[in-house]
């Protein structure tokens, strides 16, 4: 019993270092919600294939808050562990019941649940931005830093209508649906971006409601920058996580 929570506790900790360096490898700053682009997301959906849905709850919140914190974003770091830790469990429960062979109505289910995530998120979007009445948003180079060394872009300032950013936030997440669509009968790949537009969701509410109006006193709306880059951070966690989540799976099959 001792060696097994022995175990467990090593397998965290490593989990944890795993995700953090992911989320500090790469990352990209959004000025309108100070939040920032990360490569996250694929360690996230490799641990919850390997590991159990708590152990890759705990590690999925716990790395990236802890990048959170180092990177400057402290801000981020109690929703991020919140948002992280619900990820990682809703994608290692559900890729557990595909893996066992007892959730072949489930991934109807799943693709179900992700098609809904998205046209809800859609909807949520119109109904808070255009009843917003914003007039613009500004769009800045955003500072960009490789294992938190800072990398010199040259200064670009662009100002767009916020109602063209909505309907480029809108456009990304009708992106998305048609991506779910298109891995329609890959479930693993639909498991993982269940798991990331609750990432999505759950950062767009935070901003929305928390970080932008009473932290960093800025417009609310401003939100709606960072759903476009959540959803690309997402994607491209399934992109790089799923060849290897169906590597592992191959090469387990062979041995046994």
């Amino acid at each position: 019993m001792r060696r097994t929570s022995i175990s467990a506790l090593l397998r965290v900790v490593l989990y944890t270092i795993i995700t953090f360096v992911a989320t500090v490898l790469l990352t990209v700053e959004t000025p309108a919600t100070g939040g920032y682009f990360n490569l996250g997301e694929a360690a996230i959906y490799v641990i919850a294939y390997l590991a159990p849905p708590l152990l890759t709850a705990i590690s999925s919140g716990l790395g990236p808050a802890l990048a959170d914190l180092v990177l400057g974003y402290w801000y981020f770091a109690p929703a991020t562990f919140l948002i992280k830790f619900c990820e990682g469990l809703t994608v290692s429960k559900l890729l557990g019941f595909l893996r066992s062979g007892k959730g072949r109505g489930l991934a109807t289910v799943i693709r179900v649940i992700a098609l809904l995530l998205g046209l809800g998120l859609t909807y949520t979007v119109i109904n808070l931005s255009f009843g917003g009445g914003a007039s613009s948003i500004e769009l800045s180079w955003t500072p960009t830093a490789i294992l938190g060394i800072a990398i010199p872009i040259p200064h670009l300032r662009v100002e767009i209508s916020s109602y063209i950013w909505i309907a480029v936030a809108i456009a990304f997440i009708t992106i998305v649906l048609l991506y779910v669509v298109l891995l329609w009968g890959k479930p693993y790949a639909i498991a993982m971006a269940v798991g990331g537009m609750i990432m999505v969701t759950g950062y767009f509410l935070y901003e929305y409601f928390v970080s932008n109006p009473i932290i960093l006193h800025r417009d609310p709306i401003g939100a709606i920058f960072e759903i476009p880059v959540n959803i690309g951070q997402f994607v491209a966690g399934v992109v790089l996580a799923y060849p290897v989540v169906q590597f592992i799976e191959k090469a387990r099959s062979s041995r046994s």
